[in-house]
């Protein structure tokens, strides 16, 4: 018999006294593991960072770098210690971006890569020695430096050149290595680039263009350009600064440039460059101008990616990292936007396939020995 002397309430107000009570129970248990959910977030994922590998020796810019971001990344990340540091041999990063995929199936997998541009065109143009999908590196940390081409060389394209068809001979390190920017700016602008391998080392592409075996060079703008500009000139003044590899938007303002490849473009064409070609061109010297650039894994764990990003702002706002960026003419880029920059570098995969069949079409020209004399293959190795 049900009791008479208490109201009899409603069952929704049962309902709704039951979900109030499951309800704070549910919250005080939330609350008791609150603390520790912040504590696992505000400490470093491991007590030891494992190792940063690095697509170069110590000598490299890679190398330089890592030895500079090692120790500022693994304090503002609260580790007791610095990064391990692998340094790997080869000179285009590709030896250590093939050890970073493999390793990542091991117990402790490395904390990220370092590695330079060459190593991100090498995977650009399917190159058979790359292992690893440089599509899917979240990049963090960026340190560039544009390009200069040099010659003695009109870009004006007169109606006798035209028909003349002459090759111009460029100096390169491999037929497609990181000179590869230069070689389709200048089919761009209609001027049958002809590369001729082996010349690794700024020293060497001068002493080429000095004796007249080559037309065009590529230089880094690092340090030592003006000194060497002005060494060049001295000997060969017929000789003068082309455009610089750099997209507009991205000049930096303390860089004392020549004009960039786009505004040549249009002095000598009266419009702007457009077209596949022209986004070919935007990748090759995007991924060009990375000196040194540092990766985490695929699939990392997005409170992982957030600190490594405000770890890498902390790392170039110290006055270290600027001083050297400063003194190699190099640009920081730190944080989120790397993303957008890295999207230019590695593109979606029409752009990717563009660039390969540009590569292939005229790697058929360059071999032909009636465009020119053989090339010969790459007997220096680049140091950076």
């Amino acid at each position: 018999m049900p009791r008479t002397d208490q109201p009899d309430r409603p069952s929704s107000a049962r309902a709704i006294s039951r979900r109030l009570l499951l309800g704070g129970l549910a919250g005080s248990a939330v609350s008791c593991f609150l603390p520790l959910r912040a504590a696992r977030s505000a400490s470093p994922v491991a007590a030891q960072p494992s190792s940063l590998i690095v697509g170069g020796t110590a000598e490299s810019i890679c190398g330089q770098w890592a030895t500079l971001l090692a120790p500022v990344l693994a304090d503002s990340l609260h580790y007791p210690s610095s990064f391990p540091l692998r340094m790997t041999t080869g000179w285009d990063g590709v030896t250590g971006g093939n050890l970073f995929d493999t390793q990542q199936e091991q117990a402790t997998p490395p904390a990220g890569l370092i590695v330079p541009g060459s190593g991100l065109i090498a995977a650009l143009r399917g190159d058979s020695r790359v292992h690893y999908d440089a599509q899917r590196w979240i990049p963090v940390f960026m340190s560039c430096q544009p390009t200069v081409a040099i010659g003695k060389v009109s870009l004006h394209r007169s109606f006798t050149s035209f028909l003349q068809g002459r090759p111009l001979r460029v100096a390169v390190s491999t037929l497609s290595g990181p000179e590869l920017p230069t070689l389709v700016a200048l089919d761009l602008l209609g001027m049958h680039p002809l590369p001729v391998a082996g010349y690794a080392t700024p020293d060497a592409a001068i002493a080429a263009l000095k004796a007249g075996n080559v037309d065009v060079i590529q230089l880094p703008f690092d340090e030592d350009y003006e000194e060497r500009m002005a060494s060049l000139q001295d000997e060969a003044p017929d000789n003068q600064p082309l455009f610089s590899n750099i997209l507009p938007a991205s000049t930096a303002p303390h860089l004392r440039l020549p004009p960039d490849f786009t505004t040549i473009f249009r002095q000598e064409r009266k419009r702007l460059p457009a077209g596949r070609l022209y986004d070919v061109w935007k990748t090759a010297a995007s991924a060009a101008s990375l000196k040194a650039g540092l990766m985490l894994p695929n699939l990392s764990q997005p409170d992982l990616v957030a600190r490594f990003r405000h770890a890498a702002q902390v790392a170039a706002a110290e006055p270290a990292l600027r001083a050297h960026a400063r003194e190699q003419n190099q640009t920081l880029i730190a944080g989120l936007p790397c993303a957008t920059l890295y999207a230019d570098m590695m593109p979606d995969l029409d752009r990717i396939l563009a660039l390969r069949r540009w590569l292939s079409v005229n790697s058929l020209r360059w071999r032909d020995p009636s465009a020119g004399r053989a090339l010969p293959a790459a007997a220096q190795q680049n140091p950076n």
